[in-house]
């Protein structure tokens, strides 16, 4: 029953981030030049891909070489050790979350790259449709499949570069919430 709540919630979740993205980047990308679009999708494809890696990273890590990094209280060690104590949450939401919706983000703004060949260019409907959204397709995938390899080969390190650069932001993080606080008392 636990599993059907937290699936729920995953789903509802899902669909806010789903459509705040998307309508977000699809009406945007239509009004930026064709070079600045293709690059926000490649952008877009990037972070499908590495969230998809990190979550396969996260399932397979152990946690015995965080637990002595943490032990020596090594900068980004603790949080490490919590995404591989977590691997089943951390890959929900890298794989299921942020990959799935940058998968489709990126072939909506494939569809309007596409759109916006054929109007502006004269191109062919069907193949200038086909060729985008293949080439976008064949990217995902394939960039999946590529990084999946090094995220199940070299797990505890991408852990640890993740657990770091999420400690690096949380200390931000507390930086700006301590000043911002100082000023507004």
């Amino acid at each position: 029953m636990a599993n059907l709540k937290s699936s729920i919630i995953i789903a509802i979740m899902t669909f806010f981030i789903a459509v705040s993205v998307s309508s977000v980047s699809q009406t945007q990308v239509q009004y930026v030049p064709l070079p600045m679009a293709v690059i926000i999708l490649l952008i877009i494809i990037i972070v499908g891909v590495l969230a998809d890696m990190v979550g396969v990273a996260a399932t397979v890590a152990r946690t015995e070489p965080f637990n002595a990094k943490a032990a020596k209280k090594i900068f980004g060690a603790k949080l490490s050790l919590y995404l591989a104590k977590n691997g089943d949450k951390v890959a929900s939401l890298m794989c299921d979350i942020v990959g799935d919706i940058c998968g489709t983000v990126s072939g909506a703004i494939s569809a309007v790259i596409a759109i916006n060949l054929v109007n502006y260019y004269g191109f062919s409907s069907l193949w200038t449709n086909l060729i985008i959204i293949g080439l976008a397709s064949a990217l995902t995938v394939g960039g999946k499949a590529f990084f999946k390899y090094y995220g199940m080969k070299k797990s505890t390190e991408i852990i640890f570069i993740v657990g770091r650069f999420l400690e690096f932001f949380h200390l931000i993080y507390d930086k700006i919430y301590s000043f911002l606080k100082k000023r507004w008392n």
